[in-house]
């Protein structure tokens, strides 16, 4: 829990940097594949220590099959 603790800390650390940064410079989509980067890869991650010991979440989860993107048909335009 700890290790997760600070790894978020750490992200959210970024995020603020890069808030600031755009405010600064005026421009608000300054590092925006950085922030969809932390962002994607700390839900990821979350999902992942969540699915490994949910504790009392376990209750609440629904577990989906993963459909491997070559079984889930053509993407809508």
């Amino acid at each position: 829990m700890r290790e997760i603790k600070q790894r978020l800390e750490k992200g959210v650390a970024v995020l603020a940097r890069l808030e600031q940064r755009r405010q600064e410079t005026r421009t608000p989509l300054w590092g925006y594949e950085t922030e969809f980067l932390i962002i994607s890869h700390e839900l990821r991650q979350l999902e992942s220590d969540i699915i490994r010991d949910p504790g009392a979440l376990e209750s609440h989860l629904v577990r989906l099959p993963r459909i491997p993107p070559s079984e889930a048909g053509p993407d809508l335009p």
